[in-house]
C-alpha cells in the first residue's frame, strides 16, 4: 500500500440512502468505506465518508414494517424533489471533492445513479467510482449509466490508490472503463493476502455536513473476508470464489482496543460471514479478550455447524450477548436445494447449546425459494417455534446476480430495476406456489418472541 499519490485530492465517499427511502434507516459503519478511506487518509488524501442512510434516532422498522413500507420506498425513489436528495446535493456540494466514491450492492444501484447525476449537476469534472457487490459481479450492466466513470471489482483500497497516483486505466487490474462506445474489464486483481497489512478502518471521517452524528454505531468488526460454503441463494461465492482470508488475533486485539477506546459503551458486531468458521482461532480470540480484561458485549454471525460447547462457553465468557445463525428453511428438502450443508438436527443442536450459554439467538430465515411450497414454509414456521429463538431475521428470496439461483429463475425477473431487488421487497415475490397468507403468517413470526428481543 505504497502508492506514490500524484497529487493530494479531496474524496467523498458516500453510501447511499435506502432504508431512509422507506421511512427507517441504516446508523452501522460502512467497513468497505472506511478500509478505504484509512488507505487514501495513510497516502495524505483529505477524506469523508458521507453515510446518506443515516437518521439521529434509535427506532426503526421491523421486516414485516418495511415490507408493508415499499410503495414508499419507490415513491421517494423515482422523486428528485424529495427532501432526501436535496440533503445529498448540498452534503456534494458543502464538500466540494475531486473524487466521490459510491458503495453499491444491487438494491441501492438506483439510489446511487441518483447521486451520481447530482454529482455531475453540480461539477460535471468531479470523478464517479463506484465499487461494492453489485458493480464487481455485473460491472458491464453498472457502467452503463453514463454518470459512472470507473467501476472498481472486487477489494477497493489497492484500485483506488493506483488510480490516485496516476496509473494508466489499462494497467489497474480489478478496473472496468469506457473507452469510446466500449467497456473494457481488466483482469481481476488477485485478493489481498495479507489482510493485517491494511490500515485498521478509520471511524473518524464519517461527515453528514455538519449534522450530528450521535447515533452512528461504531462497532462494526470484520476479522476476515470471504466464505467457503456455495449456498445457492448468496452472492459470496461469485464475489470471494469461495476463498478465505483471516487476520492475525493480535489484529483484530488491536483493534477492538481502538474501538473500546472512544467508544467504551459500543456493542460490537463481528460481521464475518461466519465468525467461528475456525473455530480454534475464535476460541483464541475469546481467550485474549478474557486474559486482557476487556469489559465488553459482542455479537456474531456464525453457521450452526462452527460451533462446539467449549466455543461457545468462551464466547459466553468473552462477553457474546447474542448469536446469529442461518436456519433458512425448515424443510428439509429445500435445506438440500439451496446447499445449506447443514441438518436440522445440527442446527437444533447450535440452537440449545446457544441457549444455554444464556447468548441470544438470532435465526435466519428465507421464503421464496424456487419450487418451494406453502408445506415446505409452515415447516419453516414451525421448526421456527421448535428453535425457541429470541429474533427472528425474515427474508424473501431475492435472486441476486452472480448467484446460483439467479440462473435458475433469471428468465422470470425484471433486470431493468435492480433496486426492486433486496429481502423485503414486495417484487421478489416470485414463486407461484406460496400464498400470501401463508408468507404473511411467516413474517409475523417475531409476534412469538417477547418484544425488545432483537440485539
Amino acid at each position: 500500500m505504497n502508492n506514490q499519490i500524484k497529487e493530494k485530492k479531496r474524496i467523498l465517499l458516500i453510501s447511499p440512502p435506502f432504508y431512509r427511502l422507506m421511512g427507517s434507516h441504516f446508523n452501522g459503519l460502512n467497513l468497505g468505506l472506511s478500509y478505504i478511506a484509512a488507505v487514501l487518509q495513510q497516502q495524505g488524501h483529505e477524506v469523508r465518508i458521507y453515510n446518506a442512510d443515516y437518521l439521529d434516532t434509535d427506532s426503526y422498522l421491523n421486516q414485516r414494517e418495511i415490507f408493508q413500507h415499499y410503495g414508499a420506498y419507490k415513491e421517494a425513489l423515482n422523486d428528485l424533489n424529495h427532501p432526501i436528495w436535496e440533503e445529498v446535493s448540498d452534503a456534494i456540494k458543502a464538500f466540494s471533492p475531486d473524487v466521490v466514491g459510491i458503495s453499491v450492492y444491487t438494491a441501492a444501484i438506483k439510489s446511487s445513479k441518483n447521486i451520481a447525476r447530482m454529482i455531475k449537476a453540480v461539477n460535471e469534472k468531479i470523478l464517479v467510482i463506484v465499487g461494492g457487490p453489485h458493480p464487481t459481479l455485473d460491472a458491464e450492466g453498472t457502467l452503463q449509466c453514463q454518470d459512472f466513470d470507473l467501476a472498481i471489482r472486487g477489494e477497493g483500497e489497492e484500485n483506488f490508490l493506483e488510480l490516485l497516483s496516476g496509473k494508466e486505466t489499462q494497467s489497474i487490474l480489478g478496473l472496468s472503463y469506457r473507452k469510446g462506445t466500449k467497456i473494457i474489464h481488466n483482469p481481476d486483481r488477485p485478493f489481498i493476502e495479507n489482510l493485517d497489512s491494511i490500515p485498521l478502518p478509520s471511524r473518524d471521517l464519517f461527515w453528514n455536513n455538519g449534522q450530528g452524528l450521535k447515533k452512528l454505531d461504531l462497532g462494526y468488526i470484520l476479522t476476515g473476508r470471504g466464505c467457503p460454503f456455495c449456498c445457492t441463494f448468496c452472492a459470496s461465492p461469485a464475489i470471494w470464489k469461495r476463498k478465505t482470508r483471516f487476520r492475525s488475533v493480535e489484529s483484530v486485539l488491536r483493534e477492538i482496543e481502538m474501538v473500546l477506546k472512544d467508544n467504551p459503551t459500543t456493542i460490537i458486531y463481528f460481521v464475518d460471514d461466519t465468525f467461528t468458521l475456525k473455530k480454534d482461532r475464535a476460541k483464541e480470540i475469546c481467550r485474549q479478550i478474557i486474559e486482557r480484561g476487556y469489559n465488553f458485549k459482542w455479537k456474531c454471525d456464525t453457521r450452526a455447524d462452527c460451533l462446539d460447547e467449549e466455543l461457545v462457553k468462551l464466547m459466553k465468557w468473552a462477553g457474546c450477548i447474542c448469536a446469529k445463525i442461518g436456519v433458512e428453511s425448515g424443510s428439509e428438502r429445500i435445506i438440500k436445494q439451496i446447499k445449506k450443508n447443514a441438518t436440522k438436527e445440527v442446527m437444533m443442536r447450535a440452537a440449545r447449546l446457544i441457549k444455554a450459554a444464556g447468548i441470544s439467538l438470532t435465526v435466519y430465515l428465507m421464503a421464496g425459494f424456487p419450487g418451494e411450497t406453502d408445506a415446505d414454509l409452515r415447516e419453516t414456521i414451525e421448526f421456527a417455534k421448535e428453535l425457541q429463538a429470541d429474533y427472528y431475521s425474515l427474508s424473501v428470496l431475492a435472486p441476486y446476480y452472480g448467484t446460483e439461483i439467479y440462473e435458475e429463475v433469471k428468465d422470470k425477473l425484471d433486470k431493468e430495476h435492480w433496486e426492486y431487488f433486496f429481502h423485503q421487497s414486495g417484487d421478489m415475490i416470485l414463486n407461484d406456489g406460496l400464498s400470501l397468507a401463508v408468507v404473511d403468517e411467516f413474517l409475523k413470526l417475531n409476534e412469538t418472541v417477547s418484544k425488545g428481543a432483537r440485539i
